[in-house]
């Protein structure tokens, strides 16, 4: 009987909001390090060709070899960042799906408007960013966009190729603000949730991690958009 109630405790603490809104908590932290790693790497456009080239090389090819064998250490990345993304994509179709459940009883606890429109903007953000990952992976890593999209010709065989003949259009790096912006919404809306989610929270350290949180936004934004801006204004070659 008593192993019964403990497994019982244990199987509850695994479906426990508290420890289902942690778990989200914790894999977009993760995300939130890799837009600032992947947004600080674009930086590099800025030193050129050669520079941005052999980053992109040595991230692809290199990067700690001899612990990874060559061109080991990208997938092993993208498995473990696929892995994150099922857990965050699990946790927030839990919390919604439970959420949902908690509005159709009689007794619910009423949410306060800002907390119901956080809500909401992180659900459609959320879509957003999928979207969004979606199209950078076919648009980027893949190549699967259609040439004309893209503006790859056959002379476009290098990262910083790929990068400068991407943003020749307005619209596109219009189309790609809109999509970052969202994302960063998402991200800093997330990062609020994340502290909140950690118990962090306090009333002499509201003020700080709201600001930190519209701070990270802010500048995953500029440092990811600085290098579409800098080649459709021409000062990027």
């Amino acid at each position: 009987m008593a192993t019964q109630n403990v497994a019982t405790k244990k199987r509850r603490a695994w479906t426990t909001s508290v420890f289902i809104k942690q778990l989200m908590a914790v894999s977009g932290f993760v995300f939130v390090f890799f837009l600032l790693f992947h947004s600080y790497g674009n930086l590099k456009m800025f030193l050129g060709a050669q520079v941005y080239n052999d980053y992109a090389h040595w991230l692809h090819e290199e990067a700690f070899v001899p612990i990874f064998p060559h061109g080991g250490f990208i997938w092993v990345f993208r498995a473990a960042m696929a892995l994150m993304l099922v857990i965050h994509l699990w946790a927030a179709a839990y919390t919604w799906k439970r959420s949902r459940r908690a509005r159709s009883t009689r007794y619910v606890v009423k949410k306060s408007v800002t907390d119901s429109y956080a809500a909401r903007t992180m659900r459609m953000s959320g879509v957003i960013v999928l979207l969004i990952l979606i199209f950078h992976i076919a648009h980027f890593t893949t190549v699967t966009l259609p040439a004309r999209l893209s503006n790859f010709g056959a002379d476009v065989t290098t990262p910083y190729d790929r990068m400068v003949a991407s943003f020749q259009s307005p619209v596109l790096v219009i189309l790609y603000a809109v999509f970052v912006g969202c994302a960063c919404i998402h991200v800093s809306h997330g990062f609020w949730s994340m502290f909140q989610s950690l118990g962090w929270v306090r009333p002499a350290t509201r003020k700080p991690l709201v600001l930190l949180s519209g701070l990270v936004g802010l500048v995953i934004f500029v440092m990811f958009m600085a290098p579409p801006v800098a080649i459709v204004t021409g000062l990027i070659h």
